[in-house]
């Protein structure tokens, strides 16, 4: 596994391009990377300000960049330009400070004006400093980073899809793997995987389940860790059932239910890919579960989706599920939101 540093040049303490930079480490660590971490607006500002590489603390930022066999570095906008703590601390690096290493750039901004500071402005320092390969990088707009009170962080689609992308083409570059491409799903070459928690199939599930859980809501728990309920609830033999959709090989979709009581069955485990998101994954996963609900003997559905998933509880409310809270309330005063679905038209179609 690599090394990765991640430089934050944010000079605030809470700031979007932290946020956005919290959610890219998840990523790295859900792969198994150590990730370093290089807070410039920690370091004495003297000594940066003046150059001054000898000073203790810069150098061990410095020692830190250089054991990394990879870098993600993060800056906002300003005045279309990348963070002057940023500049300063590139400035004082050596000269080829990163030969070889592969590098992701990031940045966060107001307006899409600004989109091209990556390419124009960073990414030509970048290769100076000798980087070995640059990605592709992004730029995140702030409107599309919502902030929640005491941590947590929901990004938009339009956001949220191309940084999972440019995260997993790095990944792919310091792995020696191949990058999977985005590309509409053909629904015939769709298969459908009955599973169990622990098999290799249902990894990347639940891998970036735990990923998108703690960043939206901030939180290391039960819940987003996944280990509120036994995996052995979702076998069969239990009253459960795991359900994945494979294509090309890779899982893109799946989903669980398990034994809420004698006619109920709970759904946990919604997830899509993001690289095939808003093609009907979700709906198909849910057919699948209801079928295999049928096939159990359960007459009902039962779930709740967190206040930080609008795009789950549209799907659900798609699909028939009715909600047993107020939809005209703010979701966050509300807590984990319940749906309820009868399953009396699948029985009936099932017998």
């Amino acid at each position: 596994m690599a090394t990765i540093a991640t430089i934050s040049s944010s000079p605030s303490e809470v700031s979007r391009t932290d946020a956005v930079l919290s959610y890219v480490t998840k990523r790295l660590l859900s792969h198994g990377h150590t990730v370093t971490p290089i807070v410039l607006r920690d370091l004495p500002a003297e000594p940066l300000l003046r150059g001054r590489a000898d000073d203790p603390v810069i150098q061990t930022a410095i020692d830190v960049l250089a054991a990394a066999d990879a870098v993600v570095v993060t800056t906002p906008v300003y005045k279309a330009a990348y963070s002057g703590l940023l500049k300063v601390f590139l400035d004082l690096l050596p000269q080829y400070a990163l030969r070889g290493k592969t590098v992701l750039p990031l940045a966060t901004g107001g307006t899409p004006a600004h989109v091209l500071v990556i390419d124009y402005a960073l990414r030509p320092v970048l290769t100076s400093l000798g980087a070995g390969a640059i990605g592709q990088g992004w730029f995140v707009l702030s409107s599309h980073v919502r902030l929640y009170d005491g941590g947590g962080l929901l990004l938009d689609q339009a956001a949220s899809a191309p940084l999972y992308q440019v995260t997993e083409a790095f990944l792919s570059t310091v792995e020696g793997s191949t990058v999977v491409e985005s590309a509409p799903i053909q629904t015939a070459a769709l298969e459908t995987v009955l599973a169990r928690p622990e098999d290799p199939e249902a990894a990347p599930l639940l891998a970036d389940l735990v990923v998108e859980y703690s960043t939206r809501y901030g939180q290391t728990n039960e819940n987003t860790q996944l280990t509120e309920v036994p995996a052995s609830d979702f076998h069969r033999e239990q009253g459960g059932a795991f359900v994945l959709l494979r294509y090309g090989g890779q899982t893109v979709a799946g989903g669980a239910i398990r034994r809420y009581d004698d006619e109920t069955a709970e759904v946990k485990r919604m997830w899509t890919s993001h690289l095939h998101r808003r093609q009907g994954l979700g709906r198909r996963v849910l057919e699948e579960l209801e079928r295999a609900a049928a096939e159990l003997g359960y007459r009902k559905l039962y779930l709740t989706t967190g206040p930080r998933q609008p795009e789950a509880a549209a799907l659900y409310l798609s699909v028939g599920f009715e909600p047993r809270f107020d939809v005209e309330a703010d979701p966050e005063s509300i807590g984990p939101l319940p749906f309820v679905k009868d399953l009396g038209l699948r029985l009936q179609v099932a017998s």
